[in-house]
Formats: structure tokens, C-alpha cells, sequence
């Protein structure tokens, strides 16, 4: 049996829990019974509120929508008052605008007047949103006093701009910058035409401000540059002889036109705002000036295609100021079709200094004048000579611009006529080391192409004499030319030495004209016992007479004949005639001392008709160069 049921006290304590137990739940039974009937009589309650504001809601709701449109009703009537109040106002305003808007603005005050449109603007944009039928009379009224009022603005805006456009003289621009505007009109203009652009959109009435900006600003520079401009297209259009760098006055011509361009491209920049009318604007401004420019190059270009490829240089000069000064300018300014018709004036002054390279080997070919050499009597310097090394220094001076010239025609470009594939080629300024390779080249080329021009040239000539002359006095030419400055930068000492040969036996050949006078002279004495023999036969008589005779003649005929030569060169001709002394003087000396004490004939002096100082002094008067 278990002792805890056997004790008869805890099982008394056990009994008295368990009591207390049931004693609680009764209770709580009994308080969730009270709380259920509570929630049912609150639920019945919530149920017949429920009901009644459902009642309330039906009987309120119509009440609501009536009193929602009675005020929307009222805000209705409150607004088209308003808008019929204001609509009135506007129908009232162009009788009160009109007369300020037809007498136009004031030109010291636009404030006013610009009130007065934005005044009718605002009208007309109210009563064309109201849809009447009532208000379309006011409206074009309105519209009428609007266009008449832009139109006033127009007529300020030409006022203005116009006493602004007073020409100037652009020569004084050479040194200079063109006169600025005044700030307060170029700020005035500036703000009127922002105004008259902004009012097309608002209006629906163009006003094109563009056509007098585009009448006054081009007056304004055809005139400025007409003086120059005349005075370029004539004066280098008549420029004879040697040009000189930077004399040309389409140089400065140019110059000024680049400067009134780009100050006449910031003018617009600042009066008009609107990037299309700008462009249309500027592009009419410039345009007469414009084509008075290209007129007056294409002239220049003309007249130097036309006459000698010597006058170039006019061109090397415009090309040169326009890549170093122009270029970069009128590239940033110029609307683009207008900088194409200057490039392509720029293209052709290109291809006729193309043309000028090609022309002037053309020329030192001697293919010009092949059936005419026109060769001078007394065999001085040939004028192709002359202008070959003449040229050639002055494309030396102008290097800078003849080298990229010459980077354009590729080697040995100069031998063939120019393409329009290099004409199009463009122009670069910076220092090339291939241009300067092509520049000694071509010297080089020219150079032996002219002396093989000469040898041609020379048998032209009958007198073999005179032809060696000619030629002694080319080549000595060319050789004093390449040792001297510019040329003997070009011309290494090994070209020189061969020069200076082609001299040498020039020099050889010339004595050889002289022979039929040594001949003679050559020694024919009788020897016997070694001396001479003072005793001699008729026929040993007849030799040595002959032989004074022959020698007379010749050295007379050579005299008369070379006394009509020339050699120009001081010190050439000391050289040669010192030359034939050495061999004529002893040989004619010791003829003469062998044979005058000897019985070769009775009359001595008829046949040794000179000593060898008369000799000497007659061999002095060859050469001259005013024979």
C-alpha cells in the first residue's frame, strides 16, 4: 500500500485543494457567462447605431451634392465676370494704344513703347483664346497697330545701325584695328533686335531686320575697302620690273579685308542673337566686299599667268601672307561657302606658282626659243644665263614659301606639266627637310640643264672663236654665281670643281683659235756649224717671208676679229690675254730676233711690222666689253 494514501493527512490536504479548485472555476464559468451576455447587447447596440447612420448618411448626402453645385455654380459666375470684365478691358485698349504705337517710339526712351506693345500682345492673346465672334474686329485691329509698331522698331533699328555705319578709310587698317562701336549703341541694338527676333514667334509677323542690317553693313565695307581695293586691282595689275617682297598693295588689301571680316563677324555676333538671322545676315554683309576681293585677285592671277614666270614672285608674296595671316582668321569667321570661294582663289594663285616652277625649267631647256637663240654678236653672258641665276636666287630668298611648293610637285615634278590633282593639293608652311632636298635639286637640275642649253646655243654661232667665247663667258658666269652667296649654299665644292673645269678648257679651246698665228712662228732657222746662217737661199728667203706674211695676216684677222668680242669679267679676260701672251709674246720674239739681222729680204720692216711691246699693247685692246 502506498504510504501517502495511507496517510490520513495528506490525503485531508489533497481533498481541501481540490475543493478550492472547483470552487474557482465555478466562479470563472460564471463571470465568462456575464461577459458573453455583455458582448451581445453591445453587439445589438453597435448593430442599431450602425443602422441609424446609414439613415442619417441617405437623408444628408443630397443635401451635399446641392450645396457642392450651388458653389461651383458661384465660382462659375465669379470667373466669367472676370473674364468678361477683362475682355472688355482688352476690347478697350487699341483706342487707348493707338496713337503712341503710330507716332512710334522715342528714341532716347523705348521703354514706353515696348510697355505699350507688350500691352497689346497680351490683349490680343486673351481675346483670341476667348473664341467670340464679337472680338474679331478688336483682333485684327489689334494686329494692325502690332505690325505697325514692329515695323517702327525696324525703322529704329536701321536708324541706329546706319549712324553707326559711317565708312572708313581701311588703308589706315594696315598698321591698325578698325574702329570699335560704341558700346552703348552696339548694347541697344543688341537688345532690339533680341526683341524684334523673340516677337515673330508671339506675333506670327516676321520681321526681317536681316535685309537692312545686310543694305547698311555691306555699304559699309564696300566703301571702306573701295579705295584699296581699286588701287590693288590696278596697281599690281601694271607692276613692272623686279618685285620686292611685301610691296604688293593686294598684300595690305588683303590684310585690311581679313581684319574688317573678322570685325564685322564679332559686330554680329553681339547684335544678333539668333544663330540663322546671324549667318544670313552676315553672309549679305560681306558679300559685295567680298566679290570686289576675288575680282581684283583672279585679275592679278590673270596678268601674271600671262606674262613671265619672273613675276611670280607677287604670288609667292599673297600666298605666303595669306597661310601666316589670313588663313586661321578667316577659317573661324567665314560662313562656309564664302571661305570656298576664297580657298578657291587661293587654289588658282597655287597653280599658277606651279606652273611658274615648270615654265621656268621650260624655259632654261631653251625649247621657247629653239628656232630663235638670239645669240649676241660679241659672245657676252646670254640673257638666259642672266635670268637662270637671277631667278634662282630670288626663289632661294623666298624659300620658306618655293619649298612647300615644291613638296606639292614630288621629285622631279618640275619636268612635267601641273595637274589639277596638284593644283588641289593644299599648301603647308612648316619647315619640311624634304622641300629643302627638293629645292637643291632643282637648283642643281637648272643649272646643268642651262649649260647644256648654252653648248646648243653655241653652234649657232660660225665663227668657232665666238662660239667659245660665248661660252667662256656663260660658264665663268655660272661658276662666279654658285661660289658666291645665296648660291653657294646650295652648290657643294664638288659642283664647283666641275664648273671650274667646264671653264678650264674653255680656256684651252680658245687657244687653240690662235694656232694659225703660232704656226707660223714656228722655228725654221738654218743652222750651220751652230750659227745662224746670215747668208740664205731664195727659197729659205720665201719660207721666212711667208711665214711674217702668213703671221701678219692671221694675228690681223684674228685682232680684227676678237677685238668685236667681249668678255665682261675683268678678271677672266686679264686671265686669257695673259694666256695668249705667254705663248705668243716668246715664240713671236725669239721669230723675230733669229730673222731681222738675216738677208731674208731687203725690206725688213715690211714684213716684222711690230716689236713685241706693240704687240703686247694690241693684244691689251681684246676683249672690251664696250668693243
Amino acid at each position: 500500500m502506498n504510504s501517502f494514501s495511507s496517510n490520513p493527512n495528506v490525503r485531508n490536504g489533497n481533498q481541501a485543494r481540490l475543493l478550492e479548485d472547483e470552487a474557482d472555476l465555478e466562479y470563472m464559468k460564471g463571470n465568462l457567462q456575464k461577459m458573453e451576455d455583455l458582448t451581445k447587447r453591445m453587439t445589438g447596440m453597435l448593430d442599431s447605431f450602425d443602422g441609424r447612420l446609414m439613415k442619417l448618411e441617405a437623408s444628408i448626402l443630397p443635401i451635399h451634392r446641392s450645396t457642392q453645385n450651388l458653389t461651383h455654380l458661384a465660382d462659375n459666375i465669379e470667373a466669367t465676370l472676370k473674364s468678361t470684365d477683362s475682355i472688355v478691358k482688352c476690347m478697350d485698349l487699341p483706342s487707348k494704344e493707338e496713337a503712341l504705337i503710330l507716332k512710334g517710339p522715342d528714341e532716347n526712351n523705348t521703354l514706353p513703347y515696348l510697355q505699350s506693345l507688350a500691352r497689346l500682345k497680351d490683349a490680343l492673346e486673351i481675346l483670341v483664346n476667348s473664341k467670340l465672334r464679337a472680338t474679331d474686329r478688336v483682333i485684327n485691329h489689334m494686329k494692325q497697330l502690332l505690325k505697325a509698331g514692329m515695323l517702327h522698331m525696324e525703322t529704329l533699328f536701321r536708324k541706329w545701325l546706319s549712324t553707326s555705319s559711317i565708312p572708313i578709310d581701311a588703308k589706315m587698317l594696315d598698321s591698325g584695328e578698325p574702329p570699335a562701336m560704341d558700346s552703348a549703341n552696339v548694347k541697344r541694338l543688341s537688345q532690339l533686335s533680341t526683341y524684334l527676333s523673340s516677337s515673330e514667334t508671339e506675333l506670327g509677323y516676321v520681321v526681317d531686320f536681316t535685309k537692312p542690317y545686310i543694305e547698311i553693313r555691306s555699304t559699309y565695307l564696300s566703301k571702306s575697302m573701295h579705295a584699296l581695293s581699286q588701287t590693288a586691282a590696278s596697281a599690281d595689275r601694271q607692276h613692272s620690273g623686279v618685285y620686292d617682297r611685301g610691296t604688293a598693295e593686294f598684300l595690305k588689301y588683303m590684310t585690311c579685308l581679313t581684319k574688317m571680316f573678322s570685325f564685322e563677324h564679332d559686330l554680329a555676333t553681339s547684335l544678333l542673337a539668333n544663330p540663322v538671322q546671324r549667318t544670313t545676315a552676315l553672309k549679305g554683309a560681306l558679300a559685295p566686299a567680298l566679290t570686289d576681293f576675288i575680282t581684283a585677285g583672279r585679275a592679278i592671277n590673270a596678268q601674271v599667268k600671262r606674262s613671265s614666270y619672273q613675276d611670280v614672285f607677287i604670288i609667292f608674296d599673297i600666298l605666303e601672307r595669306f597661310e601666316n595671316e589670313c588663313f586661321s582668321t578667316l577659317d573661324k569667321i567665314m560662313p562656309r561657302k564664302e571661305m570656298d570661294t576664297i580657298l578657291e582663289l587661293m587654289t588658282a594663285f597655287r597653280g599658277t606658282a606651279l606652273r611658274s616652277i615648270y615654265e621656268f625649267m621650260e624655259d632654261v631647256k631653251g625649247r621657247k626659243d629653239a628656232a630663235n637663240p638670239n645669240l649676241s654678236n660679241d659672245g657676252t653672258v646670254h640673257e638666259l644665263t642672266s635670268n637662270t641665276l637671277s631667278h634662282l636666287k630670288r626663289l632661294w630668298a623666298w624659300h620658306d614659301i618655293v619649298e612647300p611648293i615644291l613638296t606639292i610637285l614630288g621629285k622631279e615634278g618640275w619636268n612635267n606639266p601641273v595637274s589639277s590633282v596638284a593644283e588641289q593639293q593644299p599648301l603647308s608652311l612648316k619647315p619640311n627637310a624634304d622641300g629643302r632636298v627638293l629645292l637643291k635639286n632643282l637648283f642643281v637640275e637648272a643649272v646643268d640643264q642651262l649649260n647644256t642649253t648654252l653648248q646648243n646655243k653655241s653652234k649657232a654661232y660660225r665663227k668657232p672663236a665666238l662660239a667659245i667665247i660665248f661660252l667662256l663667258n656663260n660658264f665663268n658666269h655660272v661658276l662666279r654665281q654658285i661660289r658666291s652667296p645665296p648660291l653657294n649654299a646650295v652648290f657643294d665644292e664638288g659642283r664647283e670643281a666641275r664648273y671650274g673645269k667646264m671653264v678650264r678648257r674653255q680656256m684651252d679651246a680658245y687657244q687653240e683659235t690662235w694656232k694659225p698665228c703660232i704656226e707660223n712662228l714656228m722655228d725654221v732657222t738654218y743652222v750651220r756649224g751652230g750659227a745662224i746662217r746670215q747668208s740664205l737661199g731664195n727659197n729659205e728667203r720665201q719660207q721666212i717671208k711667208d711665214k711674217f706674211r702668213n703671221f701678219n695676216l692671221a694675228f690681223e684677222e684674228t685682232l680684227r676679229t676678237q677685238k668685236t668680242y667681249a668678255i665682261p669679267d675683268s678678271e677672266l679676260r686679264h686671265a686669257i690675254i695673259k694666256d695668249i701672251k705667254n705663248v705668243l709674246l716668246p715664240m713671236y720674239s725669239r721669230f723675230v730676233e733669229k730673222y731681222q739681222t738675216t738677208d731674208f729680204a731687203k725690206n725688213p720692216s715690211k714684213y716684222i711690222r711690230w716689236d713685241k711691246d706693240q704687240l703686247d699693247r694690241m693684244l691689251n685692246q681684246l676683249f672690251e666689253p664696250t668693243a
